[in-house]
């Protein structure tokens, strides 16, 4: 499976934060039972990276929860237990930490939190050995686009095994908007998805097309889906999370189409400097999905 670095997934969390379809989650409260103590609401979090949807997801879930943190880095397992546990004592909850475990006991949930090092992807033990739970929730943030669909089809059928619940959030769905327009603004997005297909850990990536895979492969299993965008709003405010993406669409770019590198800088400069000047804005297209059987 492909890494992040801590720091790009720590940078984007607000983001991602803001952009979420709340409710979605809302409408998934409604279709999966409270946790108790005698019966806790049981989550596994698919490729986890620093924890930031539990973070999201956990306080407006409620009740008792059990969580178990997916993920092939274990240096970014730790950062998730390492951060979950300072925001919840941020919050006023109390923290207990054993290990690689943490418990969490807030106003409005309590939630255990276990990690699982392993790599998901094709080259990895993928899906094979991971235990979902039985009637509980498996989700996921930004993971949908990284992998083939074969994979995804493959945890479609998990997930029905498990009569598990799903929350799937911020697919990447091939969309950008940059103002003031550039000239070869298209282009660079056309060279960005075609480099979003390439192999991520996972065989050839959906890219663009996860969110209608995901809808097809756990229609095709009995799941009632629903799914509403969550695009990234970046302001010019929001220099470093603007460089980041325009860095990261130049290297896929060039690296999609070498001959044009000159060009694709030469546009790689012009969006830098509307940065500079503070009038650059971007949205980025994303889907969020739920299902249950």
């Amino acid at each position: 499976m492909s890494g992040f670095s801590a720091d790009w997934l720590t940078l984007r969390e607000p983001f991602d934060a803001a952009a979420r379809a709340a409710t979605l989650v809302a409408k998934l409260g409604r279709r999966v039972a409270t946790g108790t103590t005698e019966a806790p609401q049981h989550v596994v979090d698919l490729g986890c990276g620093t924890g930031a949807n539990l973070r999201y997801l956990a306080p407006k879930l409620g009740g008792v929860q059990h969580w178990r943190l997916v993920d092939h880095d274990g240096a970014l397992l730790e950062a998730a237990l390492a951060i979950t546990s300072g925001r919840a004592r941020a919050r006023g909850a109390e923290v207990q930490r054993q290990g690689p475990e943490v418990t969490i006991l807030a106003t409005d949930f309590t939630c255990r939190v276990q990690c699982e090092p392993r790599d998901l992807g094709a080259r990895g033990a993928s899906l094979t050995g991971i235990e979902l739970p039985q009637g509980g929730l498996v989700t996921a943030s930004a993971l949908l686009d990284l992998v083939s669909n074969d994979w995804l089809k493959a945890l479609a059928a998990c997930c029905h095994d498990a009569r598990a619940a799903v929350c799937f959030a911020l697919s990447y769905d091939g969309r950008a908007v940059c103002k003031p327009a550039e000239p070869d603004d298209g282009e660079v997005l056309e060279l960005f998805n075609r480099h979003q297909l390439g192999d991520k850990g996972f065989g050839a990536a959906l890219g663009p097309a996860a969110a209608a895979a995901a809808r097809s492969a756990f229609a095709a299993r009995g799941y009632h889906t629903r799914e509403l965008p969550s695009d990234w709003q970046i302001g010019p405010q929001h220099r470093a999370m603007q460089r980041a993406l325009l860095d990261g669409w130049l290297g896929a770019a060039q690296e999609t189409a070498p001959s044009r590198k000159s060009q694709l800088a030469d546009w790689h400069a012009r969006r830098c400097a509307h940065l500079d000047a503070e009038r650059s804005q971007l949205r980025v297209g994303h889907v969020d999905l739920i299902g249950w059987m």
